[in-house]
């Protein structure tokens, strides 16, 4: 995590000085927003890694005599092959189409989207 923790601190450090640099040179105020949400948002990577180093301690990887074999074990549980990311996407679909067609549509696509992303979440804690 040092590594990463140190990446997204620099891209915050990039964020701020093209800020500041931004706001010198133009008063326009949706690119002066982009570049705050890009802070925040990498200020937010970075402050997570920094928990999680500070919970967990450094990763395998950042040790110096670190190996392959350090790092092995499992990766975590994965759903088996399931057609519900496709009736996600048709809901989806359908929420988008709502806004052309009707707030009906709209309806019956978050109502596919909920119940989808339901039934994943009940798969992936079995």
């Amino acid at each position: 995590m040092n590594l990463s923790r140190r990446i997204w601190l620099g891209g915050v450090v990039h964020f701020v000085f093209f800020t500041v640099v931004y706001a010198i040179v133009t008063d326009e105020s949706a690119g002066l927003t982009l570049f705050a949400a890009g802070i925040v948002f990498a200020g937010l990577v970075a402050g997570w890694t920094w928990l999680w180093w500070r919970r967990h301690g450094d990763l395998p990887a950042d040790l110096p005599d670190a190996d392959a074999s350090d790092a092995a074990g499992p990766v975590g549980v994965f759903t088996a092959a399931s057609l519900r990311p496709l009736a996600l996407g048709v809901g989806m679909t359908g929420i988008v189409l709502g806004v052309v067609i009707g707030v009906w549509m709209t309806l019956v696509g978050l109502a596919i989207v909920a119940s989808q992303v339901a039934l994943l979440v009940r798969d992936t804690d079995s």
